[in-house]
């Protein structure tokens, strides 16, 4: 086991690291923990550790004298330092003495595991070489977190890009892609090591730029901007090809002209990863807007969210049972623009479709009076929309389970027919439909047709197309469009019996409507 000393002035700190880090399992031991610098020198000559974990700040000798005191007594010891983000420019007086690993507060145990594996792997190097590890000159890894992570004051150009030289890091142009594994938390740190070292070997060995981690992501520092599609799906299939059985999310943050905007395209990169649920699949994700399909109604400008969610699940439904097959991917397509424009994230989405989705499905269950406590079928679906990495993966799939529910449990004989009338309603609402049209079209007397659509719907057949007409007319007066257009686009031929109607469904007139 690999020895360790914990040095941090927050007993809270030293015991969480000691207790919440699996140390025995990446092959660590915690021999001793101190309070301040002075005290973890008295422990280090005691228990002679490989390692030291070290907070910046603390009293007596804080973490930056620490090592500037292992370092002038040629401690050949490695040095993890730990810091807030307001410590950044002082904690980076520490690189120069050749720290191995850098993590800010409060500590992700998967960083923190990360960083001790890559510790124990340069430990069992040095032990099979038989050196001393002492590290000496610049950490060539640190400072390129330095130039990845934010940072509050702007270093000084000509000093930056000489510091850069010295690294051999001085390039034309500079491209940041950053690569998310879809893992556990468990195993993450394993799974970035896994694919740090593949991609050292394809980038790094190749001269094509530097590899490095930064927990989740492992990120790749290109000396050359990756112009044109061809060079993008190059390189992402290069990744793949590397991640093998490994599902993975890869963005680019866009080519950047000096070093100083590095960390520009790291954290475009990292917006973009994040939004790669709303993004296309299978590609190298880019700093540009979340892709999200249009509806072709749009939210009529006074509609609360709640409003326009139950009109998006009554309008599911009665597509459905009426068998209109063509206007449930739009209406799903409608949903998702409502649910991101409302600012939902990837999680909120899935709870919003979950929601959506169990509200037609016993809609229609009711209408077929089918028992779902016991329908493996509808869990395996409802289960499964959170399992979906991409949006378009979950549009598709309730597509497709929405349109096979509706034809297993649809109705037959007259209910179907009805169903067949509602359908023809929304297809030809605006042009003149008659009751007793209809009923000569399905053998049935007019006045047993009108009965049957009333016990079905609740409506009379004319007060059904009136209200199907005026939800239209709401919708292009919403466009923009004037008064007279509407009235004749929705099927009625005099502008004043439009109007008529129109106030006595919204109680108010086209005109006022659309200018509230």
């Amino acid at each position: 086991m690999i020895k360790v000393v914990i040095v941090d002035d927050e007993p809270k700190l030293r015991q969480g690291l000691q207790t919440l880090i699996p140390w025995e399992s990446l092959g660590f031991t915690v021999v001793a923990a101190a309070s301040n610098g002075k005290e973890a020198l008295k422990a280090i000559e005691e228990k002679t550790p490989e390692v030291v974990i070290a907070d910046i700040r603390m009293p007596v000798m804080d973490g930056l004298q620490l090592i500037q005191h292992l370092r002038s007594a040629r401690q050949p010891l490695h040095c993890i330092i730990l810091s807030g983000y307001a410590d950044f420019e002082y904690a980076k007086q520490a690189i120069k003495y050749g720290v191995a690993g850098y993590l800010l507060k409060p500590v992700n145990i998967s960083e923190m595991s990360a960083s001790l594996k890559l510790v124990r792997e340069r430990i069992e190097e040095e032990r099979l070489r038989g050196g001393t590890g002492q590290p000496e000159g610049i950490n060539r890894e640190l400072y390129l977190h330095s130039l990845l992570v934010p940072q509050e004051k702007t270093e000084d150009p000509s000093k930056l890009r000489g510091r850069i030289e010295k690294m051999d890091l001085l390039w034309g142009s500079y491209e940041v892609i950053v690569i998310f594994p879809r893992v556990s938390d468990a195993d993450l740190p394993e799974t970035l090591n896994q694919l740090s070292a593949g991609l050292k070997q394809a980038i790094e060995e190749r001269n094509m730029g530097a590899v490095t981690i930064i927990s989740p992501y492992v990120i790749l520092l290109l000396n050359a901007p990756l112009r044109g599609p061809q060079r993008r799906e190059h390189l992402y299939g290069g990744i793949r090809n590397i991640a093998g059985d490994i599902r993975f999310i890869a963005a680019t943050g866009g080519a950047v002209a000096g070093p100083e905007h590095i960390c520009s395209s790291y954290l475009k990169a990292r917006e973009a990863a994040k939004l790669a649920f709303f993004s296309g699949k299978d590609r190298l994700l880019e700093p540009e807007p979340a892709y999200i399909p249009s509806p072709e109604s749009p939210r009529q400008p006074d509609a609360s969210y709640e409003g326009t969610l139950e009109d998006l699940i009554f309008r599911l439904y009665y597509s459905l049972e009426a068998g209109n097959k063509a206007m449930v991917l739009p209406l799903l397509n409608e949903a998702a623009a409502l649910f991101f424009k409302s600012g939902q994230d990837e999680k909120s989405v899935k709870q919003s479709f979950f929601f959506l989705s169990n509200a037609i499905i016993h809609k229609l269950a009711a209408a077929s009076r089918i028992d779902l406590k016991e329908t493996e079928t509808v869990s395996r679906f409802l289960n499964g929309i959170y399992q979906h990495d991409y949006l378009s993966d979950l549009l598709g799939e309730t597509h497709r389970f929405l349109l096979e529910f509706a034809e297993d449990s649809g109705p037959k004989g007259k209910e179907q027919e009805i169903k067949k009338m509602i359908d023809f309603i929304y297809r030809h609402y605006a042009e003149d439909l008659r009751l007793s049209t209809l009923a000569g079209l399905l053998s049935y007397s007019t006045p047993y047709l009108g009965q049957l659509f009333k016990n079905k719907t609740g409506e009379y057949f004319n007060t059904y197309l009136d209200k199907v007409r005026i939800q239209k007319a709401k919708e292009l007066l919403a466009q923009g469009m004037k008064v007279y257009e509407v009235a004749e686009l929705v099927g009625y031929t005099s502008v004043n019996y439009f109007f008529s109607k129109f106030k006595k469904y919204e109680g108010r007139s086209p005109s006022d409507y659309k200018n509230p």
